[in-house]
Order: C-alpha cells, then structure tokens, then sequence
C-alpha cells in the first residue's frame, strides 16, 4: 500500500468542501469518479470560490485483491442483505450489489487505512484554513468548512469523525479545538444498512465492538461534551437518499426502518427516483447515470444534479 499524501490547497476564498468517494461503489465507475462538473453546474459563479478537496481510494492499490480475499464474507453478508429485502428474484441482485458497497467492512487494515486517510485529509484541510486567513488577516473560525459523501464514503466519514470528535491527538475536536464544519452532507448513506447487517453477520465483522455505527447507545452525530451539553461537529447535518436505492434504505419507494439512517437531529431529504425504461435489477447491473435509459438509482452525479440546488444553498 502507498503512503496517503492529504491535498493541499489555496482556498480561494472562505470556503471549502471535501467530497468523500465510496470504496467499491460500482455504481460509480471507480475510484476517481467526482461529481464535479454536476457540482460546478450547482454552484454556478460561486464554484470558483471554493477549494474543492477529493478523498478517494487510489492510495490502496490492492483493495481489488482484498475483496477477492474475502469472498465468503461477503456472500454472507449479501445473503444478510438478500434477507432482510426478501425481494423473490430480486434478492440475489440485491445481495450482489449491497456485498459490492459494504465489503471494507469486513477489512480491518481498509476500514483503518480509509479513516486515517480522512483525518489526514481534514487536518490538512484545517491547516489550509488557517493559512488562507492569516493571508487576508481574518479570524480562520469565520472561514466554512464542509463535507459530501456518499455511499461507503458515508461511513468513513461517519466512522471518522466520530474519531474527530473523542481523540484529542488529531487536534479536529468541535469543542476543545475549534474545529467545527458548517455542513456535513450523506448522500445515500449506507451507516444504518451497516449496523443491521454487521448484527446480522456478528463475528465475521473484525473490531466491531470499535465501529461507532455499531455503538449500543446508536446512531448519533458525532460531538464532545461542552459543558452541560454536547457540541457537534458540524452544524447541519444532512441525510439524502432516493427513493429507488436500496443501499439508501429504499426498496421500490418503500423505506426500510433497518437500512435507512435515521439519527436524531440529522435533515432529511428523500429524492423521488423513477427507473426509465426497466426495473431495479437492471438498473443496478447497468451502472447507467443521467441520460441512459435506464438510471441507476445510487448514482452521485445523479444525486448532485437532482440535488443541485439545495447544495449550492448549503455550500454558498
């Protein structure tokens, strides 16, 4: 594996936004798949005047070796997946699709390598922060920091902020040090399917007594105790997912209380999803986009142009 180096970038202006890549999202036509010229749309003038940072997983070059590695794990947690959707003839799709998204957590040294590399990245992010203000000689806490993600991307940055927020050696504590996004967005967010399945599957899932999706108390928004309250990482935090994907939490525009992440505080938003010309089972298999026949319903370019003007709300 190849050391991760963190972005480093001149903020053009006061704002910034790290887009979380999901590891083994198929959907998504690989690692280096940004939805950046549907977020450059969005935000129209104002692109130019955020720093745009990209976590991906190019750094570990053998995830694809990991994954074949791990083959009868993750049979065993599609069939967890095919179970819980019970879809007849659907389910094998299904297993099929769900096993290609969540297999990292099924390997400790991925799950660890990935949140590592996405506190490296915030870090980074921070010190870019304060370079830019102190260049313009304003307070870097009035300069906006945010985060998207999605799919498995979603629970790194679940799984890392939660990090953020309880080690005071990475120095991103909202409280103690400061450090506080303005957004932090999941689109598509896989966290609540994770929790059930990797209950499902018990053992088979390493360290899982670590994972905060796992945490008895459940879901949360990552914090710190401030005082006689707890201060959060950020201070809008934003669920979106379609009607039409599954690994969102949605079978065929029905909701699924045990896949789709639902935690206290959080703003939610469904997108209405239509499947063009063919059914689910197609569409997952097509790794289609905007403009096919057939639209994958877990498409982040989708999300982002469907999307587009809530983000640019958001962002600007």
């Amino acid at each position: 594996m190849s050391a991760f180096v963190p972005q480093q970038l001149d903020w053009p202006a006061d704002r910034a936004v790290l887009l979380v890549h999901g590891i083994g999202d198929g959907s998504s036509g690989g690692s280096s798949a940004f939805p950046l010229s549907a977020l450059n749309g969005a935000l129209g003038d104002e692109a130019d005047r955020i720093a745009v940072y990209t976590l991906s997983t190019d750094f570990i070059t053998d995830w694809t070796t990991r994954k074949l590695q791990l083959a009868a794990g993750i049979k065993a947690l599609g069939s967890a997946v095919a179970v819980r959707f019970g879809k007849g003839d659907l389910a094998d799709k299904l297993a099929e699709y769900s096993g290609d998204v969540l297999w990292p957590i099924l390997h400790l040294d991925t799950r660890l390598a990935l949140r590592d590399a996405f506190i490296a990245q915030l870090q980074q992010m921070v010190l870019d922060r304060g370079r830019a203000a102190r260049a313009r000689a304003v307070d870097p806490l009035t300069y906006r920091m945010n985060i998207i993600a999605h799919s498995m991307g979603c629970f790194h940055a679940y799984e890392g902020l939660h990090a953020a927020a309880r080690e005071p050696s990475y120095r991103l504590r909202p409280n103690s040090d400061q450090t506080r996004f303005a957004n932090v967005i999941l689109m598509a967010s896989p966290v609540q399917l994770i929790r059930t399945v990797a209950g499902d599957i018990g053992a088979i899932v390493p360290a899982s007594d670590q994972l905060a999706t796992m945490a008895r108390s459940g879901l949360s928004i990552p914090s710190e105790p401030g005082g006689r309250r707890r201060i959060t990482v950020t201070k809008s935090f934003v669920s979106i997912t379609g009607t039409q994907d599954p690994v969102g939490g949605y079978l065929l525009g029905e909701r699924n209380s045990w896949g789709y992440m639902d935690i206290e505080g959080q703003d939610s938003t469904i997108v209405p999803q239509t499947l063009v010309g063919g059914d689910l089972a197609t569409a997952l298999g097509s790794g289609g986009g905007i403009g096919d026949a057939i639209q994958d319903p877990h498409s982040w370019n989708a999300y982002v142009t469907t999307k587009g003007a809530t983000l640019a709300a958001l962002l600007t």
